[in-house]
């Protein structure tokens, strides 16, 4: 604290000298231009008879205590001047002109208009004498980055926007980080040609290879955090052409924030190559309905069941209820949100939703607000051998919690359901349509609105492809890509999850809200680009084998049956499909025979009675129907290990775009 006040004392006195110097700088640089400040202060009656020294000190006192007052009031003191930036310099800037206003003023008062030239230069020469004493340690800090002369790495920061100014600031600021900043590229023409933070923009992304050339750039910095998928995908392919490493520029807000450090600039993620930006979310919208509530999320233990606890406890919830099967997930999950929020009230359910006593015993005894429903069982191949699994967990266990919900008066129930329950062709899909048909059906029902959220495939999650390729990339390959042609819609869990969260907040009832995620990607891309990134060679490193469509796959998904239509909500990327009429004893009376199915272990009579519920069901259950269905080994060993009759991608055929 003492070093603190020294400090601030010490600048005190350093502009007091510098106010002074200006002050005779100006006294000598006006006579020499016949302009007498003294003379004309002189014909002020009580001022007459002062001699001209002693004068001149009056009002240099009176000019310093002035400025001195006016850099207090301006908080001058406050600021670190080694880490200035443009916005101390526009308070400096604002202060010296402020404090020259009042001195015009007061002259003017004395009646004496003709001194504001003098007061004008003097605040010329304080701007210059201070302005640069603050900032002389950037000044030669720069200077002497400039002039470093070990080898540096060169390189290029794609995107000329805030974040990649904020980009170029940091590596300025760490030199002994050895990278040497050459140029911005950017797409909007109007930069191009002009120069931004003293660092020229050199072109348009579609110029990136050949400046990449033409400079020797060694690395690419991607500063566009607003970008899509489709435009990293491109410039990450114009990298690997030049043999430039690459690396990102992860989050906007850490820019505008001023956040933002050269450790935030990591390597390239697969969320990264999403063909779309990420979807934004109205907090101020979400926390009104979750804040002060008690909330249960089932299925919590899982990869988007322990997201939305994540992000639920932020919102400062009444009682966060976290309902699951698996012990271990529940207690990570559990551990987690204690040590990152010791005050949240929380409770731990194990339990099934199958078991319609103790789902109904929990609602009771917590009487939930808001139900998030993320407990599914969700592995498309292990649903088609057992779709009795895919009744009981998925169908039978969702209306259950509906029931309770109705029972117990809960205030909103989402539904975490999947693309993959448009036109099914597998037994999981067709179960997720059977819910989301139970949702419709209810609507409204006692003060309860049901809303289900239909979203693709979660990057990520322990059901998604990756996990598994990650496995088989680190066994050396190969790679196991079920079709060539394949493609799915993809997001990451923290975009899925405040979809279901946002869902919450703008539902009526009896909705199905669904996310535009942009265009599919395709598996064979989504492999390719995790070989990548995981630093090898396609091919060469790693090769990627075509196994051919499992049981209940199909090469396209989509987001709508032919039947629904879309309408645009006030949420931007999410749209809501049409109400359809369900008649309710009818589905209800389908579900009991279902049941029943199920508990014979009928496989035949469940797939049949999924078609008459849901007729744009076409089953595909490829071989399976060509096996000895009485022989249950046989068909799990063929599941888990396909057919050999595997495809091996040829380099010379391979299209290679991204």
């Amino acid at each position: 604290m003492v070093k603190s006040k020294t400090k601030w004392s010490s600048s005190v006195v350093i502009d007091i000298l510098l106010v002074n110097f200006a002050f005779l700088l100006t006294y000598f640089t006006c006579r020499q231009l016949n302009f007498d400040i003294l003379a004309d202060f002189q014909q002020i009656p009580i001022l007459s008879e002062i001699s001209s020294s002693q004068l001149l000190f009056c009002i240099a006192a009176v000019v310093t205590l002035v400025r001195i007052i006016t850099f207090l009031c301006f908080r001058i003191y406050k600021p670190i001047w080694q880490y200035a930036g443009v916005k101390e310099f526009r308070t400096l800037m604002t202060a010296i002109g402020v404090a020259s206003l009042v001195l015009i003023c007061l002259s003017a008062l004395l009646k004496q208009f003709d001194t504001w030239t003098f007061f004008l230069i003097d605040g010329f020469f304080n701007a210059s004498l201070i302005g640069f004493a603050k900032f002389s340690y950037r000044i030669f800090q720069e200077g002497r980055q400039k002039d470093v002369s070990s080898p540096r790495t060169k390189v290029l920061i794609v995107g000329a926007g805030p974040a990649g100014i904020g980009v170029l600031k940091e590596l300025r600021s760490h030199p002994e980080k050895g990278y040497l900043p050459l140029g911005f590229i950017d797409d909007n023409l109007q930069k191009v040609g002009k120069s931004i933070a003293g660092l020229e923009v050199l072109g348009t992304t579609r110029d990136l290879t050949y400046i990449a050339r033409k400079r020797e750039i060694e690395e690419v910095i991607i500063a566009m955090p607003s970008a899509p998928g489709g435009k990293i995908r491109d410039i990450i392919r114009q990298c690997e052409y030049r043999r430039c490493q690459f690396k990102i520029v992860p989050n906007i807000h850490a820019i505008l924030e001023g956040k933002i450090s050269i450790n935030h600039i990591r390597e390239v993620k697969l969320e990264d190559l999403l063909n779309r930006s990420t979807t934004p979310v109205d907090l101020a919208e979400i926390s009104k309905y979750l804040s002060g509530k008690r909330v249960m999320v089932t299925g919590a233990g899982g990869s988007i069941g322990s997201e939305l606890c994540r992000q639920v406890a932020k919102l400062d919830p009444e009682l966060l209820i976290l309902f699951g099967r698996g012990e271990n997930s529940l207690y990570h999950i559990d551990m987690e949100l204690r040590e990152s929020d010791p005050q949240l009230n929380r409770e731990l359910i194990i339990g099934d939703i199958r078991d319609n006593s103790k789902v109904f015993q929990i609602t009771k005894r917590y009487r939930p607000h808001i139900i998030f429903h993320a407990a599914a069982h969700k592995h498309v191949k292990f649903m088609e051998i057992h779709p009795d699994e895919a009744v009981k967990n998925n169908i039978l266990g969702t209306q259950n919690l509906i029931d309770a919900a109705i029972k117990h008066q809960v205030e909103a129930f989402i539904l975490v359901s999947s693309d993959k329950s448009v036109n099914p062709t597998s037994v999981y899909g067709a179960s997720k349509r059977v819910t989301e048909k139970l949702i419709q059906s209810k609507a409204n029902r006692n003060g309860t609105k049901f809303i289900a959220v239909r979203f693709g495939n979660v990057i990520g999650s322990r059901a998604s492809v990756l996990p598994n390729f990650k496995r088989q990339i680190a066994k050396g390959g190969p790679v196991t890509v079920t079709h060539r042609e394949a493609t799915r819609y993809f997001m990451t869990i923290p975009e899925a999850v405040q979809l279901l969260i946002q869902a919450g907040a703008m539902g009526n009832g009896g909705e199905i809200l669904m996310l535009d995620m942009g265009e599919p990607i395709k598996i064979l891309d989504l492999a390719r680009d995790l070989i990548r990134l995981s630093g090898l060679e396609l091919d060469k490193d790693i090769k990627i084998d075509f196994t051919g469509l499992e049981p209940g796959e199909k090469l396209y998904e989509e987001l709508l049956t032919p039947q629904e239509g879309v309408t645009a909500t006030k949420h931007q990327r999410i749209f809501v499909t049409q109400m359809e009429n369900i008649a309710e004893e009818q589905l209800l009376s389908q579900i009991s025979e279902l049941s029943e199915l199920a508990d014979a272990l009928d496989t035949e009579g469940i797939v049949a009675k999924f078609q008459e519920l849901v007729p744009t069901y076409e089953p595909n259950r490829a071989f399976i129907a060509n096996i000895d269905r009485d022989n249950q080994s046989d068909i799990r060993s063929h599941l888990i290990n396909p057919p050999q009759d595997t495809e091996t991608i040829d380099p010379a055929t391979t299209d290679r775009s991204v």
